[in-house]
């Protein structure tokens, strides 16, 4: 009879932890736009950046460009050009090339809003499970794996 008591008391636990974590729905209210375009996820990305969202951002950077420490690093250090970046303007995005399951998009953006200069930047993509995602510059020139990549942007 306690087992059976005590058996219940964990069932209900669980059930209310269950029901308690589903409703809070992990706080942030990020989500990704899914089936974009490789130039569609670096405007998505920008967009975020500019305004400040930094977890909505981060949905369309690799995952594994995230979860490396060096990358992480150069964000904290402000090497990033996060700040240069909320004060450009994107005027241009054009897909370069695309083979297999990589592709290159260069944007060109305004530093400033009376800025005559313009900066052109590659940005490298990697789709993965249907979806685009941008690629450390960093990681792509350590990791084998990218070899391709490599390549691709060293034509441009």
């Amino acid at each position: 009879m306690i087992n059976r008591k005590i058996t219940l008391m964990l069932v209900i636990s669980m059930l209310v932890l269950s029901f308690l974590s589903a409703g809070c729905g992990g706080g942030s209210g990020a989500q990704r736009v899914s089936g974009l375009s490789s130039d569609s996820v670096v405007k998505a990305f920008f967009e975020a950046a500019k305004a400040g969202q930094l977890n909505q951002a981060a949905l369309y950077v690799s995952p594994s460009s995230t979860n490396n420490p060096q990358t992480v690093m150069k964000y904290l250090t402000g090497q990033s050009g996060l700040n240069e970046l909320k004060k450009s303007n994107l005027l241009s995005l054009k897909k370069i090339t695309e083979q297999g399951n990589y592709a290159v998009v260069v944007a060109t953006l305004q530093p400033e809003q009376n800025d005559l200069a313009l900066t052109v930047k590659p940005v490298a993509l990697e789709k993965m499970n249907g979806e685009w995602y941008i690629i450390d510059l960093d990681k792509i020139y350590q990791d084998s794996k990218y070899l391709l990549l490599q390549q691709l942007l060293n034509k441009i």
